[in-house]
């Protein structure tokens, strides 16, 4: 027999996947979560991002600005909910679309830990689908001297490719 406190958090939980079925089917849900992904109440943006754990790629996909503005701009624990939630959907389609969205959020951040934060997806990208491979070298070799003042390369070998002669 359970106690009533998990047999509580069992029905609670049930209560919260009737209520996001629901607004999975909601037309607007892309400006509410986008609201969220930006507020100042990191409680909002958290439900938000707990939220696109469920949802389907393609709702996500719509929202990839909002999650890079979370990566370079939230907490640690929100940026890495943010990278694993950009990780889950990319694909040979998206290469031009991170490209940009890399490239601005970059130009927008006066930030070196933001530079290396978007540097580490890019990485992890190129990991995953070689068509992301020319993107990481090309921002590692712009934002090069930011990447080696905040020890993003491990060793020289991880950059030595990255140098032109």
């Amino acid at each position: 027999m359970y106690s009533e406190e998990w047999k509580q958090v069992v029905n609670t939980f049930e209560e919260y996947r009737k209520c996001l079925s629901v607004f999975r089917n909601y037309n607007n849900k892309t400006e509410d979560l986008s609201k969220a992904l930006h507020n100042n109440n990191i409680i909002d943006c958290y439900y938000a991002l707990e939220a696109l754990r469920f949802m389907p790629d393609d709702t996500c996909i719509q929202l990839l600005d909002d999650l890079f503005y979370v990566l370079i701009y939230s907490n640690d624990s929100f940026s890495s909910y943010s990278k694993d939630i950009i990780l889950r959907v990319i694909d040979d389609k998206l290469v031009k679309d991170i490209a940009e969205l890399a490239n601005k959020y970059a130009h927008n951040t006066t930030s070196g830990e933001g530079i290396k934060a978007i540097a580490q997806l890019l990485f992890e990208c190129k990991s995953r689908n070689s068509l992301y491979k020319e993107i990481y070298v090309l921002f590692s070799r712009q934002y090069f001297q930011i990447l080696l003042e905040e020890e993003f390369f491990d060793s020289e070998d991880d950059y030595k490719d990255l140098i032109i002669i």
